[in-house]
């Protein structure tokens, strides 16, 4: 896998922080509490943050990395934040507005602004420094993109917060050939029921769902898993004998 998974837990409390993904220097899908991995030079590289979906273990550290940019942005090149239209609304409605975080958009100035808001669509292919990246809707309790992301002749898929449900097999399906897959499993099989109403994946649904794609990935790697229950969630998996090379991202 030719990108860095920098926040694989699915909450507080694991071996890592929760969701951000480093698809190269510049460029992050979500900035949860993982991000805290990067050093700051590190992090005053990043100009292009796609975000999965509104909810705050994706976006937490958004506001404070943001924080960090002033004394390198250029104003030329804001940092472009990329959403869904729910997403992008979400983030301007409830993160920049003045109360919980200044609006960056107008710092430090409205006509040089930090932070610019760019809406995006399922199907829109973003191409940047030579890398792809797409969006696919998942099926979560709020309107969520996974990415499809072609980077040096490799195709990694990352599928993001998501329940099973046909319709998202079906655009995986359509994504062709990929290399590596990095999935969901949030609940041990026992919460089944919890899963289904928030929208998450167990280790039979995982299974069920890759047991569907017409093209089997090369490599799987696993993630989100909820701190409390990731021990069982981890044997499951183990016990229900996945295909040789899955990974588990703690």
């Amino acid at each position: 896998m030719n990108i860095a998974v920098l926040g694989a837990s699915g909450g507080l409390g694991g071996m890592t922080g929760s969701t951000c993904v480093q698809v190269s220097e510049r460029i992050l899908i979500d900035v949860g509490t993982g991000v805290s991995q990067l050093l700051l030079k590190q992090m005053q590289q990043v100009r292009h943050i796609f975000i999965t979906h509104s909810h705050s273990d994706h976006i937490a550290c958004l506001p404070m990395l943001l924080g960090n940019l002033f004394n390198v942005a250029d104003a030329g090149e804001p940092v472009t934040v990329y959403g869904s239209a729910d997403t992008i609304a979400a983030i301007q409605a409830h993160v920049f507005n003045w109360v919980i975080w200044p609006d960056m958009q107008e710092l430090p100035s409205k006509a040089a602004p930090l932070l610019r808001l760019q809406t995006i669509t399922a199907g829109q292919t973003i191409a940047i420094d030579g890398i792809s990246l797409t969006p696919f809707a998942t099926y979560h309790t709020v309107p969520t993109f996974g990415y499809s992301i072609c980077k040096e002749q490799q195709h990694t898929v990352y599928v993001a917060d998501t329940g099973y449900a046909s319709s998202l097999v079906e655009q995986i399906n359509q994504l062709g050939v990929i290399d590596d897959i990095i999935l969901e499993c949030s609940f041990p099989n026992e919460l089944a029921a919890v899963a289904k109403q928030s929208c998450h994946l167990t280790p039979q649904l995982c299974l069920q769902l890759l047991a569907e794609l017409t093209q089997p990935p090369k490599r799987v790697w696993i993630n989100h898993l909820k701190p409390d229950v990731a021990d069982e969630v981890h044997k499951q998996l183990r016990q229900q004998h996945p295909p040789q090379g899955w990974q588990v991202l703690l």
